[in-house]
């Protein structure tokens, strides 16, 4: 009997681990900023500065189960990066491309630009956009970011960008807003320079 309930013990703790090491829904905050400041990326080191952040963000973002098929992939224009992930749905190629969540309660896609308008100067570091498709994702994601020890900004006129909230750490700036046509809610991280 007490083999039997030591066994049941080391299952019950087992799985109970198991659970806790359950890969996130989303990725975190903290490994979006990883991605956001692992290099900047200058002009004059363009091409081996993208290729390293673009081998590092794949890593990161394809350990959450993220698909790294999104047009536009790469580069163009004045950006050095370009590029974007997916989960939870398809790309429908028939309708330009776009994004269709199937499994809203994961449903996310991921956006990362390096751009400088055209302009001489540095790329800087990536901003990330990362869109979900469930109040429940993006509450949980509200969740990390003040966990992540961010605090709301206070807009002098709030009916200026109503709808649109910021939270900041520092440098580290996330940018949050609705989309009523798309039914999806935007989170815009970036490094305030």
């Amino acid at each position: 009997m007490k083999k039997l309930s030591f066994v049941l013990l080391l299952l019950t703790a087992t799985l109970f681990s198991a659970q806790a090491q359950k890969a996130h829904d989303v990725a975190t905050t903290s490994d979006i900023f990883r991605v956001i400041t692992y290099k900047y990326i200058t002009l004059k080191n363009e091409t081996k500065d993208a290729t390293a952040v673009e081998r590092f963000y794949t890593k990161v973002f394809k350990a959450y189960g993220y698909k790294h098929e999104l047009p536009g992939d790469g580069y163009g224009g004045p950006c050095s990066i370009i590029d974007g992930f997916y989960k939870g749905g398809y790309i429908n190629k028939k309708r330009a491309n776009v994004f269709v969540p199937t499994r809203k309660n994961v449903a996310s896609v991921i956006f990362i630009s390096a751009c400088n308008d055209g302009e001489d100067g540095d790329y800087g570091y990536p901003q990330v956009t990362l869109t979900v498709y469930s109040a429940r994702l993006a509450k949980t994601i509200m969740g990390d970011i003040i966990d992540s020890g961010f605090e709301k900004f206070e807009y002098d006129n709030p009916d200026e960008v109503a709808g649109v909230e910021l939270y900041y750490n520092g440098n580290q700036q996330v940018r949050c807003d609705y989309n009523e046509e798309e039914k999806a809610y935007n989170f815009y991280y970036s490094i305030a320079e």
